[in-house]
């Protein structure tokens, strides 16, 4: 027992000093960096109504730690809430957040390739009065309150670009997609109650869950000029494509949302 101690003692400081050398020689690159993203476009929904965001600002956490040709890069939207006018039911706000993982591997002439996931969780409420009806394929009903909205959605997400260095400035460019997304989108829809009370009536809470699948498209080239020793500044333009359709009506849109964003951030390095 004492030797089996002994040998693997000895296989793992083998193994620390092989692992460890490496990282001496090596040193590990962190950057965190926050951006605004104007985002004009707009948001479509299965019933054919369109409504049109101008500028809205989301703000944008990017963390990134490099080992030699690898790294790992981490984007996030944190949970805001966003209030527009919306055709079809007067107004709705929407809660959003966007989480992006991925692996990246450099490779000769500035370019990388990656691999990870896209996750988007929505919440919306729909502010709209008894007279709004509901409908979902043969079912149609009157809408006694707030309707809303919610859903997560995730999928592989695939990455290829280029980091150009020009002195203190750097032209990165990049594309991403995620050819299939999946989610379920939940429904809530508060109805009439057939039976009313002295104070006008009551409300039945009907909820539906629909499997749904998400494509998406991410396009982004911006410039870092380096400003200090650590510091960047990062300007550039975003573009994004995501439709998503019910699994089970087949070419039926659940939501698209389509738009640009010049972005305006700083990126530091750790």
């Amino acid at each position: 027992m004492n030797k089996g101690a002994g040998r693997l003692a000895a296989i793992t400081a083998v193994l620390f000093s092989w692992l460890a050398a490496p990282a001496c020689a090596e040193p590990l690159d962190a950057t965190l960096a926050l951006s605004v993203n104007a985002l004009t476009g707009q948001h479509q929904v299965g019933s054919g109504q369109a409504d049109r965001l101008s500028f809205a600002p989301l703000p944008l956490l990017e963390a990134t730690l490099r080992y030699g040709a690898d790294s790992v890069r981490v984007e996030g939207l944190p949970p805001l809430t966003i209030g527009y006018f919306n055709q079809g039911f007067g107004g709705a706000t929407t809660r959003l957040s966007i989480l992006n993982a991925t692996y990246r591997h450099a490779l000769p002439g500035g370019w990388f390739a990656g691999i990870g996931t896209t996750v988007y969780n929505q919440d919306t409420t729909y502010a709209q009065g008894v007279a709004i009806f509901y409908r979902r394929g043969t079912f149609f009903t009157p809408v006694a309150g707030s309707l809303r909205e919610f859903s997560r959605v995730a999928g592989l997400r695939l990455e290829a670009g280029q980091h150009i260095r020009l002195g203190r400035m750097t032209i990165e460019y990049a594309a991403a997609v995620n050819p299939a997304m999946h989610g379920i989108d939940n429904t809530r829809v508060p109805t009439p109650d057939v039976i009313f009370t002295a104070t006008g009536g009551s409300q039945v809470i009907d909820t539906f869950a629909d499997a749904e699948t998400a494509t998406q498209v991410d396009l982004m080239a911006r410039i870092a000029q380096r400003v200090s020793k650590r510091g960047e500044i990062l300007y550039g333009l975003r573009y994004i494509n995501f439709t998503a359709r019910y699994s089970d009506f087949p070419g039926q849109l659940s939501d698209r949302n389509v738009g640009f964003a010049p972005s305006l951030g700083y990126r530091i390095k750790l």
